[in-house]
């Protein structure tokens, strides 16, 4: 009786080791399909970001395309002003910046002489 007793155990204790190993097999293959499902999931959101930063990045340059043309139309225009000023316009501008900067008001030459 011990004999068949022990043999129980033994046998028992056989089932059980298999039923273990069958767990960790299935455990390891549900780990591979995990794993497989998050890369998965994770290339999907990567491609999907990539694609959103792609999209705010070329609004990005048009805005900027169009705010380059508006500063380059002012800049135009206002060279256009510049080009349009007479000579008598200026020479007086000039004056009035020279009368400020250089010392003795209107003389030419620190000395007097003109």
């Amino acid at each position: 009786m011990t004999d068949g007793l022990l043999d129980n155990i033994i046998e028992l204790e056989k089932r059980i080791q298999a039923e273990v190993t069958a767990e960790q097999t299935r455990a390891e293959e549900w780990q591979v399909r995990e794993l497989a499902t998050l890369l998965s999931e994770c290339a999907d959101a990567r491609t999907i970001e990539e694609a959103r930063c792609q999209g705010l990045l070329a609004e990005q340059e048009e805005q900027l395309k169009g705010e380059g043309t508006a500063l380059e139309e002012a800049a135009s225009a206002w060279c256009q002003r510049l080009l349009a000023l007479n000579d008598k316009v200026l020479h007086d501008v000039l004056k009035r910046h020279l009368a400020a900067i250089l010392p003795g008001g209107d003389y030419d030459h620190p000395h007097g002489q003109s």
